[in-house]
């Protein structure tokens, strides 16, 4: 069996500033390429330009060339989450005019920057550009691709990293609203469904609101994506990315926790691997969250893997915290690389609670997989 980690973005924690709901739901969280499928067909880029997202929360943005079409073809796509009728999407955004370098305004009409699915299967939601600086506008969409607008949005896209938050009550007396950096920018009530019965909400995918033209480059730039049932506006996401061996390491490779499972982006020439069942590897984590007073929704974990003919054909992931291990349910990669997203731990499995920041940076918390038969 071999099993290959992106650790770059495999050790995710997706924190909240300031109170949160008890009933508050974490659906999913990502900022990095295991987090994320690229579209089939379509070019997803590692960034890890200055700027371009957040230094001290994230290590890379993804980077996605704008094209206007219906779907983008270059956009990274979230696995399916509980669906769910309320929902928030928030992220870390720029617009980049890949011949300056700049983070810029421009928009594109029909340039598609976020796609919100339905239970259907179906894109029912979509942010998109109008081709005024600035702006997006907010459409339904039906399963057949016929748009309805809702709302125009000025002032969105902004010409520096910025906090982007959409907000839906999905219903035929529904609700959606677009935010930048907290700051509301279009709201629109009534029918936010695209006709075709779908209820729930259960996946997004997201490009650029500047498509690419006469080769001038442009690129939407995506980080810290935490999709939830309650306000996101107050969130971070932080990349908690493996740094050395943990307590136990049983895996073949060369500088498993330091190399292979901390590279960006990743590289599936070069993978950490057991043949044998039962078999831990786990590593230390970086625990230097950003200075502030937190709340956490959650740990969230990732993997890129793959399994052989023979051998192990399951992993569990693995959380170590006060000298226990505790493991998932097993997980079934393919006999060929693909990305295993977002296996959430709402609450720490050593105390039931939920987590703390200080768990994070403990003496001995490690996280790690384990094979299975």
């Amino acid at each position: 069996m071999k099993l290959w980690w992106l650790t770059v973005a495999l050790w995710g924690l997706c924190v909240a500033f300031g109170p949160t709901k008890a009933s508050a739901t974490l659906l999913f969280s990502g900022g990095e390429d295991g987090d994320f499928n690229c579209a089939v067909g379509g070019s997803c880029v590692v960034d890890t330009t200055t700027g371009r997202f957040r230094a001290g929360w994230a290590r890379e943005a993804y980077q996605l060339e704008g094209l206007a079409a219906d779907p983008a073809k270059n956009r990274i796509v979230t696995p399916p989450f509980s669906a769910s009728s309320t929902l928030w999407v928030h992220a870390q955004y720029c617009s980049v005019w890949l011949n300056t370098g700049s983070c810029v305004n421009d928009t594109t009409a029909s340039s598609q920057m976020i796609r919100i699915i339905d239970g259907a299967g179906n894109a029912t939601l979509v942010v998109q550009g109008t081709g005024t600086a600035g702006e997006v506008k907010i459409s339904s969409r039906s399963s057949s691709g016929t748009f309805t607008d809702l709302v125009t949005c000025p002032g969105t896209i902004g010409i520096t990293l910025q906090q982007v938050d959409l907000s839906i009550n999905y219903g035929a007396s529904g609700q959606v609203t677009l935010y930048n950096n907290s700051v509301q920018v279009c709201t629109y009530t009534g029918d936010v469904t695209n006709g075709d019965g779908a209820t729930t909400l259960n996946q997004a995918e997201f490009s650029s609101a500047r498509a690419t033209n006469g080769g001038q480059l442009y690129t939407g730039e995506w980080s810290e994506v935490i999709i939830a049932d309650t306000d996101t506006r107050a969130m971070s996401r932080f990349t908690a990315n493996t740094v050395a061996d943990g307590n136990t390491v049983g895996f073949s490779g060369a500088n498993v926790c330091s190399a292979i499972w901390n590279a960006k982006p990743f590289n599936d020439a070069n993978y950490g691997y057991s043949g044998s069942n039962n078999v831990v590897h786990e590593c230390t984590v970086n625990g230097t969250i950003p200075a502030g007073a937190y709340n956490v929704l959650g740990l969230v974990m990732s993997a890129r893997a793959l399994v052989g003919t023979s051998g192990p054909l399951h992993f569990d992931f693995v959380t170590r915290v006060s000298g226990t291990d505790y493991t998932s349910a097993d997980f079934a990669p393919l006999p060929s690389f693909s990305n295993i997203m977002n296996y959430i731990q709402t609450t720490n499995p050593a105390t039931s609670s939920p987590w703390a920041v200080s768990d994070f940076a403990a003496v001995g918390f490690n996280v790690g997989e384990k094979t299975k038969p």
